[in-house]
Parts: C-alpha cells; sequence; structure tokens
C-alpha cells in the first residue's frame, strides 16, 4: 500500500526556512546583481560614515576603548579612525563602529529601526584591510548584510524594539555576520552558521541610551558579527535555524516567525 504525505502547511514552512533562506540571498549576491543606484547608495553610506567616525573619533569613550586596545596588543590587522594605530581586526571593527555611532548622527534605516552602516562598514574595512580585498567585494558584501538586517527588520518588526533591545545592537549583530560571511566568500550553510553564532551574541538594551553603553552596542555588533563570520569560516558551529527554532533569537526577542514578512 502506497502513502501520501500530508504536505506541511505554509506557514511551517516559512517558519522552518527563515535562517537558511536569508543565508542563500546572502550567499547568492553577487556585484552584478547590484543596480548602479545601489552601489551609488552604498558609496554614499561609506561616505556618511566617513564623516561620522572622523567625528567620533575624539570622544572620551572612543579614547577609553583605543587605549584598552594598546594595553592588550595584537597583530596589526586594521586601521583605527583617527587615532593613528592599527590594532586586530576585531579590536578596529569594536573602536571604529562605536566612534561611528557616538554622536548618533549616522545613517538610519527604519526597517530595522537601526543604523546600519555603523555596524557593517567598521567589520567589513577591518576584514578587507587584513585580506586586502577588492572594493567590488566590499560593495557587495555591505549590500547583502545592509539587506539582511533589514529583512530581520521586517520580519521582527517592532516587537525587538518594543522589548527594550536596541536593534541596532541585536539585529546588527546578525547583518555584519551576513556581510563578513559574504566577504569571506561562505557558502549558504556557512553563512546560515555565522548568523546562528550572531544571534547567540546580539545583546543591546535600550536603557543604556544615553551612556557611553550605546554607542559601544555599535562597536560590539560590528565585532561579534565579525567574529562569528570568521569562526563558521574554521568549522565552528551551531543551530542553522537559529533564528526561527524554539528559544531563538524571535522566540527570545520578538517578532514573527515567517520568511513572507522578508
Amino acid at each position: 500500500m502506497t502513502t501520501t504525505r500530508k504536505p506541511a502547511p505554509s506557514s511551517a514552512i516559512q517558519i522552518a526556512d527563515i535562517t537558511r533562506e536569508l543565508a542563500a540571498r546572502c550567499a547568492d549576491l553577487c556585484y552584478t546583481d547590484l543596480p548602479e543606484d545601489v552601489r551609488l547608495r552604498v558609496r554614499q553610506c561609506l561616505l556618511d560614515w566617513i564623516g561620522v567616525t572622523l567625528a567620533g573619533a575624539c570622544e572620551p569613550l572612543v579614547h577609553m576603548l583605543a587605549e584598552e586596545a594598546r594595553e592588550q596588543g595584537g597583530y596589526a590587522q586594521a586601521t583605527v579612525v583617527g587615532h593613528a594605530m592599527t590594532t586586530s581586526s576585531r579590536q578596529a571593527a569594536l573602536i571604529n563602529g562605536s566612534a561611528s555611532h557616538a554622536l548618533d548622527y549616522d545613517d538610519v534605516n527604519m526597517a530595522c529601526t537601526g543604523h546600519p552602516s555603523v555596524v557593517l562598514i567598521p567589520a567589513l574595512l577591518a576584514l578587507a584591510e587584513s585580506r586586502g580585498a577588492s572594493g567590488r567585494d566590499f560593495m557587495t558584501a555591505f549590500a547583502a548584510g545592509y539587506e539582511t538586517m533589514c529583512q530581520l527588520g521586517l520580519v521582527c518588526g517592532d516587537a525587538q524594539y518594543s522589548n527594550g533591545f536596541h536593534t541596532t545592537a541585536t539585529l546588527g549583530t546578525l547583518g555584519a555576520a551576513a556581510a563578513c560571511a559574504r566577504l569571506l566568500q561562505l557558502d549558504a550553510d556557512d553563512t546560515a552558521t555565522a548568523l546562528g553564532i550572531a544571534s547567540t551574541m546580539a545583546a543591546g538594551l535600550k536603557s543604556m541610551f544615553g551612556t557611553m553603553c550605546k554607542p559601544l552596542h555599535a562597536g560590539r555588533a560590528s565585532a561579534d558579527g565579525l567574529q562569528a563570520a570568521q569562526l563558521a569560516a574554521r568549522g565552528f558551529t551551531s543551530r542553522a535555524d537559529a533564528i526561527e527554532c524554539p528559544q531563538g533569537l524571535i522566540a527570545t526577542h520578538g517578532g514573527t516567525a515567517s520568511l513572507g514578512a522578508a
């Protein structure tokens, strides 16, 4: 006797595939997929980021982070903006990300209720500098990370922000992981792993607004996203459904597990 398995409801398919689908979109993106207006927008985001980072580099919190990096030492892999120093790629992403959000004049996208460039660019510049990546690779990776962060914002809606999470910190960690995974040319499976690692790192409280911790959120998201992608490239494991699984990112931070929303 033959039996026919009943098809899974479409909602179940959507819930099961969010992390992998976003990872596949990220891994498949090519420079030739970017329309000219998108390439222009990426250049504008980078120009804006340079301006706010140069201004923010003088803030006391940035000096503290730079002093901490100097004391800890490490390989000179990437440049710290405005401080005439190089440090490890992770420390550079942390310091530059914090500097770029220190004055809170950086770009905003309401799809994620957050600041994409301040988490994406520091990680990508640090990684690109240490690996000698091309401008085309940088632009493609930035677009992949930006899209991923905003798509997750549409999935989560206002829930995370309403629950007290700073989405620049939470969704930004995943966006930076996606961007760095693309720059490292990870495949869809490894990119999903990177998103899983980033999901368990995603943190940042709105109650910290008005303190040095708010810009630190951007720096940590950038540095943690970078580390998530680098660990995934080494074979580190995580859940490939970390965004939508029980007790995963959406369940704990808020949102609606629907691929259609993205």
